[in-house]
């Protein structure tokens, strides 16, 4: 009981001590606060890259398979030909594994898919909230010099003291200044925004490029239709011999 008292004493003391500490060093307090937001995101950054792996590994691994059950497809009627029933049957049971292993492996990159597109959603998310504090830093430390400065010229328009006139006069000139610098670092967080819509947009414009490529090839490769002449002059010549001798009898 005495010591709970005493811990709960001393945690009471160093709380009030650290709150003072932190409203004359409001800054370290926001530098702190982004810090560990940092260190969160890069954590979750590790675990989307770990199941960005995991998806890749598997995507390759549905391609090898897809691959191996082509082959074994055409091994099979080869064997057929030759007449080797059981090395036929064994192709067969190969490939009912892999189309097996490709199903799962089917389902496993659907979800690890999923999982990947919310991990990089967050990740996004987060990182705007980190530029979001570092911002309102920058412009409520501009806020808090502005008002220290205020504070500073009227003690100086009180005391009516030259040397602190001049004090004061460069106090204003230095909170100008920052004040400036916070307006070019608004600027440039536009100017990054407005870079990654330009990049979003040559994404877009590759993607397009990519399937009408596709669409190209597709068509190149689809076997041309036979004429119609084709088809009626067989069927004709499949009937002439009969009504030949239909006519002879």
């Amino acid at each position: 009981m005495f010591f709970r008292r005493l811990f709960s004493l001393i945690g009471g003391k160093l709380s009030r001590w650290l709150k003072a500490r932190e409203s004359r060093d409001p800054e370290a307090v926001y530098e702190a606060a982004i810090e560990e937001r940092i260190h969160r995101y890069d954590s979750l950054k590790r675990a989307a890259a770990g199941v960005i792996y995991m998806r890749n590994k598997i995507a390759r691994e549905l391609k090898e398979k897809s691959t191996e059950i082509t082959e074994v497809v055409a091994q099979t009627d080869q064997a057929v030909d030759m007449g080797e029933d059981q090395c036929a049957l064994i192709l067969i049971q190969r490939r009912e594994v892999l189309e097996q292993d490709c199903s799962r492996l089917r389902d496993d990159l659907k979800d690890l898919t999923a999982e990947a597109e919310e991990a990089k959603k967050n990740l996004m998310a987060f990182n705007g909230e980190i530029e979001k504090l570092k911002v309102e830093k920058v412009r409520m430390m501009a806020r808090l010099k502005n008002a220290q400065a205020r504070l500073r010229i009227q003690r100086a328009l009180d005391r009516l003291s030259s040397d602190e006139d001049v004090r004061a006069l460069e106090e204003v000139r230095e909170y100008i200044q920052r004040t400036l610098a916070a307006a070019g670092v608004e600027r440039e967080l536009q100017d990054a925004s407005l870079d990654d819509k330009l990049e979003k947009i040559r994404i877009f414009q590759a993607q397009a490029k990519a399937q009408a490529e596709l669409d190209e090839i597709k068509r190149r490769r689809r076997p041309p239709l036979a004429p119609l002449e084709l088809f009626q002059r067989a069927a004709d010549d499949a009937v002439k011999p009969n009504g030949t001798q239909e006519t002879a009898n």
